[in-house]
């Protein structure tokens, strides 16, 4: 066990002392800390240690499970940097999220938590202050989140606002094969009772492909530095 500890002191404590950002995204960095928070590595290392020590060594000690952790590291990092470049494009268009739904928000997921482990939010607060962290440091990284989370909504919403359907290709998509639309009888549907849901499904199709693209775009157009 304690080669384990000392093995994810190296893996995980070690890198975390390097002051360089592991990455940065236009100009702004995305640190150690971050990455570190998003992966959760410490803790399922952690636990894999406590339950499942053979598994723990064998991802710490040997090249193949370092090789795994780093990969699984760089998924994560990846995404830190997408949503990164998103926000980045919410604030250019001048994208806010609304405080009164952040504070709604961020009351109820500490309302969650606190019942989670059966505490007050005083109990909760002074369990907090025995790790170094104040009650309002908490709510302003659960804040951080859902203000984010509101901002990508916001931003796909934005991005998606000018998808639209034509009756053309709602009309072509039907007349592929008319029959797959019936009833319960096994009656075919004649289009104007299947229009809306035609509509739909193209919308969404068209919606996602539009979303994917953009993101590949903006991910291929942005200036990344990775240092990890």
């Amino acid at each position: 066990m304690i080669r384990l500890v000392l093995a994810l002191a190296l893996v995980l404590g070690g890198v975390a002392l390097a002051r360089d950002p592991v990455a940065v995204v236009n100009g702004e960095p995305i640190s150690r800390e971050d990455l570190d928070r998003a992966s959760g590595l410490a803790e399922i290392v952690f636990v894999l240690a406590q339950q499942f020590p053979a598994f723990a060594q064998t991802i710490l000690l040997t090249e193949e499970g370092k090789a795994l952790v780093a990969r699984y590291e760089r998924d994560v990092l990846e995404k830190l940097i997408l949503r990164r470049i998103q926000l980045q494009e919410a604030a250019r268009r001048g994208l806010a999220a609304d405080e009164d739904e952040v504070a709604r928000r961020t009351d109820a997921t500490l309302a969650q938590v606190c019942a989670h482990y059966n505490l007050t939010e005083d109990a909760f607060a002074a369990q907090l202050l025995t790790q170094g962290y104040s009650l309002a440091q908490y709510r302003e990284d659960i804040a951080r989140g859902h203000r984010e989370n509101l901002l990508l909504a916001a931003l796909k919403g934005a991005l998606l606002a000018e998808i639209a359907v034509s009756d053309e290709e709602i009309q072509a998509y039907y007349d592929e094969d008319p029959l797959r639309f019936v009833d319960d009888d096994g009656n075919p549907l004649p289009l104007s009772k299947v229009w809306e849901r035609i509509a739909a499904f193209l919308r969404r199709d068209k919606e996602e492909a539009h979303w994917l693209a953009w993101l590949r775009q903006a991910r291929e157009g942005a200036k990344v530095e990775i240092n990890l």
